[in-house]
């Protein structure tokens, strides 16, 4: 008899409480003061985002990250159980506070972060993420490389390792590496990782390339099953490394806020992955389901479901396929 699994994923990485401040003017640091066009606060962090969306899209999730024992963390945690994402394996400490950014979003919706440091983000480690929690889920997914000091590189491939020697499938996102250690951090994990899907502009500091080709060639080199380059506004691509599928985007809107976009697209993809539809299908997938995220400001909030997902499809005259 196949064990029943308690979560379909467990999402690992950053939490934040993050606070957003629309149409701000990019020369804002040559100005006196201005007045924000809009103001919004909600929960963030690539994990948190990334389990509200799966959770909408029908998905048993649940979340681990580290937290303060603070008011954010309170906020955070009320976000995550609406949605319903299972909380057990939130960690929290006195000792170290809720990640809190402040989002400046421009004109054009692009958006630019100010953080501070030694926010529980840091402190993740793997000695917090537990095989008992693991054995409990099929799929895991790591939400936030290059952005968690102390997980990041041998941690990183010690927990994908124990994750697939648990019989769990694995996937994996990208952020930006301040410290430019790139495929340093990320090098042990792509051994035991089923999906990674960076961003055009991760996929070429990983690859020391922006030539589509040789970052596949480049990513072909791992014993990655499924590969992807998130393009932004132009759309995105896919390889199983035997053949390439690209989709454009179909948000066609000036968008509102991008904070969370691509952590979206990516749990969705992911999602419609274990629910078992095509890769040409996970992709248009993800494209429907970060329409919901950009209509609105915050990186989670307007996450929309399986429903909402299938009625950007049928809009778009895009029928899926299982495999």
């Amino acid at each position: 008899m196949v064990e029943q699994k308690r979560f379909d994923v467990v999402c690992v990485g950053t939490a934040a409480w993050d606070v957003l401040l629309t149409g701000i003017d990019r020369n804002v640091m040559n100005l006196d003061g201005q007045y924000a066009k809009g103001y919004f606060a909600s929960s963030g962090g690539a994990a948190v985002n990334a389990a509200i969306s799966m959770s909408r899209l029908g998905i048993n999730t649940a979340v681990c990250v580290l937290v303060g024992e603070d008011s954010p963390a309170g906020l955070v945690l009320h976000d995550l159980e609406l949605a319903g994402v299972n909380t057990d394996y939130v960690i929290t400490r006195k000792d170290v506070h809720t990640a809190s950014p402040v989002i400046l979003v421009d004109e054009s919706g692009d958006r630019h972060i100010l953080r501070v440091p030694d926010n529980g983000n840091q402190f993740l480690c793997r000695e917090m993420i537990s095989d008992e929690m693991m054995i409990k889920s099929r799929h895991l997914h790591l939400a936030s490389a290059n952005v968690l000091n102390r997980l990041d590189g041998a941690p990183l491939g010690d927990l994908f390792q124990r994750a697939k020697e648990l019989g769990l499938t694995t996937s994996m996102d990208a952020s930006h590496d301040k410290d430019g250690r790139w495929i340093h951090n990320i090098e042990a994990a792509l051994n035991h990782c089923d999906i990674f899907f960076p961003s055009l502009q991760e996929a070429s500091e990983f690859a020391k390339s922006t030539d589509i080709d040789e970052i596949f060639r480049f990513f072909s080199a791992y014993p990655i099953r499924i590969f992807g380059i998130k393009m932004g506004e132009t759309g995105a691509m896919v390889t199983d490394f035997k053949n390439i599928w690209e989709r454009p985007t179909l948000f066609k809107e000036k968008p509102t806020d991008t904070t969370g976009a691509g952590d979206a697209f990516l749990a969705a993809f992911v999602a419609a992955w274990l629910k078992g539809y095509a890769l040409p299908s996970c992709l248009d997938i993800g494209s429907a389901h970060v329409c919901s995220v950009l209509r609105r400001p915050g990186a989670n909030r307007s996450a929309g479901t399986w429903e909402d997902m299938e009625q950007v499809l049928w809009l778009n005259g895009i029928s899926l396929e299982k495999l």
